[in-house]
């Protein structure tokens, strides 16, 4: 299936690119600054994926998931339900994930998203301001320490130095509307930026109505020695859950909530507030160093579809400081890029839980406590040349975290714990320039990752799991990239054990324990070609096996929520004028459980993009229109892991068609 859907796209294109007798373009030397330091893509000896919102123009942005297609091994789910947030998974790492995103670090303008006991929530970014994501694919704790099995860097939108503004109107199918408003300019050194950004969405399925609001603005100051940058950011969301169906549900009525999500009214509601200050700083000698700080405070209440401990609800505070140095110096007579930094970072959240009565009226309390995540971590990492071809990365890293919870709900006695995680992490990266086209490098990275408070919560009652423990893991890989004036391309071949995986087991609410051991083999391909003054082909890859190895009776079992295989291809034409683009997304069969009993088969969604570029005077009209599953396939928007009674599915919209309109003006 997957070479033919390859193979048609590329037939789609061959017609029109043969006719053209343009030189091809040049892509733009590719820089990276996700490893901490910024780095050359071409020699780095490390599986990094970076991509330009600006080469996907015309995108609806409900999540990152059309950003993320031309990396192989990420898989994004739950576009539609926003009360679940994207699941993001990269080499496996996040699929167990209820929720939200796991395993992965995520960072906006090099600040944690994260939170220091590892969960990320990703409706505290504006999607609307990305500029640009970059991805590490696998184990990176050396660089960023706790759950760090791969990396997300995303790049907002920064002040302009041209003023402008911007006003943007979209609308669509499945009740979807959208509206939002920029503004930003410069004066001297000091410049500023502000948006906001309001979403609606009445969903597919009964029970999935949804509601976002951003604003986001930033002050940049820029001095002679580095740049101020200082960003808040708001968000107050309200979205419903129509909860996961089984396949006699599914075949009944696709569009259908679960009855219970019905029964007690399951939805979620959150207000952040989160304030960042990072100054990039110009040091003797070329060298660079950062200071960054954030604070913000959470409020968070939810429904599920139970009675019994049903309601949930927290504050949150959140905190963060970190620091980092870049030395550019000569020893032994060979050049070093020598980064050394540390991260200290601190959450507290009050937590109470209640029933859940029918209607979602608020039953008697039944549970409350103070939870922290306390995190340290300490590292240094080297690139050192050796000579014109050789390029050796080196790291290490020490990380502290500590999880507590006290119990201040005494009637049903003192449930109180705490649990203390620390781990050192290394890799060893060493890259050969084989031509001035191609390089080949291998690597060994270690990670380790501790369950997130919400994940600690005991099976048999209140307070913490006392059985455990962090999920610990060693990557090694080898890689090939190659580099011409149009055309870059990479193959990845990699092998992982992972020691204590975390998984999920669902008894009305989801609880977690350690699987032994598993194994998680695979390859990576991924392409970028430029054909003329227009056309552009992108394509990405992946193939795995990933298994318990020794796990309860499982055994030999896939690890459930990731496709065997996935294929992304796209194919584009932009001008000045106007914009078209066509993309297959493709996944092969994976399974629901750990037993393997329920086995959800493979499907393609094609995907079309149409836009218009109009200037007039000192206005800039962009007009797009948007089709998703062009072919009107039925497929499944998330998979809920696990899930007990068989409730593991959430289906997915049919042929969905929006549209919209963005005025920029001077």
């Amino acid at each position: 299936m997957y070479r033919l859907l390859l193979a048609g796209s590329l037939l789609l294109a061959t017609g029109p690119l043969l006719a053209q007798t343009s030189e091809p373009l040049t892509l733009d030397p590719l820089l990276v600054s996700s490893p901490r330091a910024e780095s050359d893509w071409f020699t780095l000896p490390m599986a990094v994926s970076a991509v330009s919102a600006q080469d996907h123009p015309g995108e609806q942005l409900l999540t990152l998931d059309s950003l993320l297609g031309p990396v192989p091994g990420a898989l994004s789910q739950s576009r539609y339900n926003l009360s679940q947030g994207m699941r993001l998974s990269i080499r496996g790492f996040g699929s167990r994930s209820s929720f939200g995103v796991r395993g992965v670090r995520v960072l906006v303008d090099g600040v944690p998203l994260t939170m220091p006991d590892g969960q990320t929530e990703m409706d505290g970014l504006d999607t609307s301001l990305v500029e640009r994501i970059e991805v590490i694919r696998g184990p990176s704790s050396t660089i960023y320490g706790n759950a760090a099995g791969g990396v997300l860097a995303i790049q907002t939108r920064q002040p302009g130095d041209t003023p402008f503004t911007q006003v943007e109107v979209t609308g669509g199918e499945l009740g979807y509307r959208r509206m939002r408003a920029e503004t930003s300019g410069s004066a001297g050194s000091l410049g500023a930026l502000l948006a906001v950004n309001a979403t609606q969405l009445d969903g597919y399925r009964t029970h999935g109505t949804a509601e976002t609001n951003h604003l986001t603005g930033k002050l940049r100051w820029q001095g002679e020695g580095g740049t101020l940058g200082l960003t808040l950011h708001a968000i107050d969301n309200r979205a419903e859950d129509p909860g996961g169906l089984n396949l006699d549900q599914v075949r009944a009525d696709r569009s259908q909530a679960r009855p219970q999500s019905l029964q007690f009214d399951a939805d979620e509601t959150v207000e952040q507030q989160r304030l960042s200050l990072v100054w990039d700083g110009q040091a003797a000698g070329g060298d660079t160093y950062q200071l960054r700080s954030y604070y913000g405070q959470r409020e968070f209440s939810n429904r599920l579809p139970l009675q019994n401990n049903g309601q949930t609800a927290y504050d949150r505070w959140f905190a963060g400081v970190g620091a980092q140095r870049t030395f550019n110096r000569e020893l032994a007579g060979l050049p070093h890029q020598l980064t050394v930094g540390m991260d200290l970072e601190s959450q507290r959240d009050e937590r109470s839980r209640n029933d859940n009565l029918p209607g979602g009226i608020t039953g008697a309390l039944t549970q409350r406590q103070r939870e922290t995540a306390d995190s340290q971590g300490v590292f240094i990492e080297d690139q050192l040349s050796l000579g014109d071809a050789w390029l050796l990365t080196t790291g290490v890293r020490y990380d502290s975290v500590r999880l507590e919870a006290k119990d201040r709900y005494l009637s049903d006695g003192n449930a109180s714990g705490e649990r203390n995680l620390d781990d050192w992490n290394y890799s060893l990266g060493l890259s050969r320039q084989l031509d001035a086209h191609h390089v080949a490098y291998v690597r060994y990275a270690t990670s380790f990752e501790t369950p997130t408070i919400n994940e600690m919560a005991n099976p048999t009652g209140g307070g913490f799991n006392p059985s455990l423990g962090a999920a610990q893991s060693v990557n090694r890989e080898i890689g090939f990239k190659g580099e011409h004036p149009g055309l870059r391309y990479e193959a990845v071949l990699y092998s992982m054990r992972i020691e204590d995986e975390l998984v999920p087991e669902v008894d009305g609410r989801t609880f977690y324990t350690n699987a032994g051991r598993s194994s998680r083999d695979g390859v990576e391909l991924s392409g970028d070609w430029l054909l003329g003054h227009y056309w552009r082909l992108t394509g990405a890859w992946s193939y795995n096996r990933y298994r318990f190895d020794q796990f309860e009776s499982y055994g030999g079992n896939r690890i459930p929520g990731i496709p065997r295989q996935s294929l992304f291809a796209e194919v584009s034409y932009d001008r000045d004028d106007w914009y078209a683009r066509v993309n297959v997304n493709a996944y092969d069969h994976q399974y629901a459980d750990n037993a393997n009993l329920d086995r959800v088969a493979g499907y393609a969604v094609t995907n079309a993009r149409l836009g218009w570029r109009m200037v007039w005077g000192d206005q800039r009209w962009e007009p797009y229109i948007g089709i998703d599953n062009l072919l009107d396939r039925d497929y499944y928007d998330n998979l809920r892991i696990n899930d007990n009674f068989g409730r593991y599915y959430e289906p997915a919209p049919g042929r969905t068609i929006y549209a919209g309109a963005k005025l920029t003006f001077n």
